[in-house]
């Protein structure tokens, strides 16, 4: 049972598990609440919803409404966001955190066996050069020539070494496992040794891994990847007791060599499960002390993992208005280090789409650049009235008024029956807040604003309905909207619409991406079709490259050059 409810006298506490996606769920919180009595405490705790669904955020308000005392708590950022945005008074509840700040990494290990040679190299590869010391270590042959040192050598800027018998351990240095040898450390040296097998392997992965845990304990962050046998599982478990971060490779990538992360896995002494793209950008920023900054190429990785792992391409975005975006994230979760904030990311999924919550573009007002509607309201609509449906596309909603504002204007001038309206985002969360169709009360003043200089003709009040707390979008309207998520830069293209509004959406996106975004809009609109963009977007110069000409002077409204419509 998702809602439970403990009541006496005249104290209710209401607990919500889930997020009330069952209608019986709904009916049941709706009823405690409407049957509470003025001057009756009703405390709510809401523990995993990111967003409640209109009906009840209606409910919450119509306990107010009726004096009754109402306590609200949640446990979860996003809705806190959503419930303090329609004017409610939240209580958060702060849950201790597991993504703890980590200290400084001093030592970089990588092991494995079977099919984790060109990983290792991947991983080198991408490593910034840093005063850290990394060691390698993988199953080979006593028979068989190792020839690691020599790969790593020509991909990184490193010192390279396969070390000989008590060799001083200095930084900016990585030190390579000899066949037939155990390599082991101790007292700021490296030993080699030739102690018999440990699990069938020397070098044994065991026998590094527990003397790097005597030696450097939390300074350690160690990575196990594909392999067969079991070396390498109590070394696990040996580091995990000293305080080190331990990442085992996701099996599924290992093929028939996953025995070994598995094992490692089922014993339970690690920290996180990633993919090859995730494990290098942690590497990367693990290594990375503050003198050496957040670069650019360490960014890189960063976005790639994050397109690898969660399916959401940030790479064509601009890089310095991103990263001071993760730079304010990474100061409200108390996380100093990129790193810390990476291993939140990628074990986190509420983390991720917080972040997500975040960084992309939610900016938006009802008739927001007036001018534009206008020109839609007295040109433009009129013309599209001769389409037997008229399709229009919103790319890039945010919230939601952008499409509603549309559909209101469609609604004045007896076109939505015959119109087919898409809104989507890239972002999932604002696309559920903007099918609730609430919005905060504070927007009445400047809506009614922007409507009338848009050109209407009545009220703005009369499509919406209005609490004093919220607005609610009148349902005829919010009806006729379909929302989507959808991805403007690796998603497939729609065809055949009349009008494509994305205003102040592609100001984020590098000149490559806004081309590449524009030539889908031109293969998405139908030939006599219009494109409305932002007036702060500055695309005028590569939408004309693209087959675009301008509609009308200064008003960043665009056809295809091929177009039956002379501006």
């Amino acid at each position: 049972m998702n809602v439970t409810i403990q009541s006496s006298d005249k104290t209710h506490r209401v607990s919500v598990l889930g997020c009330l996606d069952s209608a019986t769920d709904r009916t049941k919180v709706k009823k405690i609440l409407a049957h509470a009595s003025p001057l009756d405490l009703v405390q709510i705790d809401f523990f995993d919803a990111d967003l409640l669904p209109g009906e009840i955020v209606h409910a919450l308000k119509a306990c107010l409404d009726h004096s009754i005392n109402l306590k609200i708590n949640t446990y979860h950022y996003l809705l806190t966001h959503s419930l303090m945005r329609l004017g409610f008074h939240v209580h958060q509840v702060s849950v201790k955190s597991t993504h703890s700040p980590s200290t400084s990494y001093e030592v970089l290990v990588l092991a494995g066996s079977a099919n984790s040679l060109d990983k290792i190299l991947h991983i080198i590869e991408a490593l910034p050069l840093s005063k850290a010391t990394i060691f390698v270590v993988q199953h080979v042959k006593e028979d068989q020539l190792n020839l690691m040192d020599q790969l790593l050598r020509v991909r990184t800027n490193y010192r390279v070494v396969m070390p000989r018998n008590l060799q001083e351990i200095t930084p900016e240095t990585i030190y390579v496992a000899p066949q037939g040898h155990h390599m082991k450390v101790a007292n700021g040296m490296v030993y080699l040794t030739r102690d018999r097998p440990v699990q069938f392997a020397r070098p044994s992965i065991d026998a590094l891994f527990e003397s790097l845990a005597s030696e450097y304990g939390d300074k350690i962050i160690a990575m196990l990847l594909c392999g067969f046998g079991r070396d390498g599982v109590d070394g696990c478990a040996m580091l995990k007791k000293a305080g080190a971060c331990v990442i085992i490779e996701n099996s599924e990538e290992c093929a028939e060599a996953c025995v070994l992360p598995d094992a490692a896995i089922e014993a339970g002494k690690f920290d996180h499960i990633f993919t090859l793209p995730t494990m290098t950008s942690v590497a990367a920023a693990a290594i990375c002390t503050d003198e050496f900054g957040m670069t650019n190429e360490h960014f890189g990785l960063f976005i790639t993992a994050i397109y690898e792992q969660y399916g959401y391409d940030f790479r064509g975005y601009q890089m310095d208005s991103f990263k001071r975006r993760i730079n304010n994230l990474m100061v409200q979760f108390g996380l100093p280090h990129f790193i810390d904030f990476q291993r939140a990311i990628f074990s986190d999924q509420s983390i991720f789409n917080r972040m997500i919550a975040e960084v992309s573009v939610g900016v938006s007002a009802f008739f927001r650049h007036p001018d534009q509607f206008r020109i839609l309201r007295e040109q433009i609509f009129p013309y599209l009235a001769s389409f037997p449906v008229i399709k229009l596309w919103s790319a890039g909603c945010a919230t939601g008024e952008e499409p509603y504002s549309l559909a209101i204007l469609l609604e004045e001038l007896g076109l939505l029956k015959r119109a087919r309206l898409f809104a989507t985002d890239f972002n999932a969360y604002l696309i559920e807040v903007a099918k609730t169709g609430i919005f905060p009360g504070k927007l009445l003043e400047s809506s009614q604003h922007n409507y009338e200089k848009s050109g209407g003709v009545g009220s703005f009040t009369s499509f919406i309905q209005f609490n004093q707390q919220f607005l609610s979008i009148r349902e005829d309207i919010s009806a006729s909207t379909l929302f989507h998520r959808h991805s403007l830069v690796d998603e497939g293209v729609f065809n055949e619409f009349q009008l494509i509004m994305c205003r102040n959406v592609m100001i984020y996106f590098k000149p490559e991406l806004q081309k590449k975004i524009l030539e889908r809009f031109a293969r998405s609109l139908h030939r006599d079709g219009f494109l409305v963009l932002g007036p702060q977007d500055g695309l005028h110069h590569i939408a004309t490259e693209t087959g675009f000409v301008p509609y009308i002077k200064g008003g960043h409204i665009y056809r295809l050059s091929h177009g039956g419509l002379n501006g």
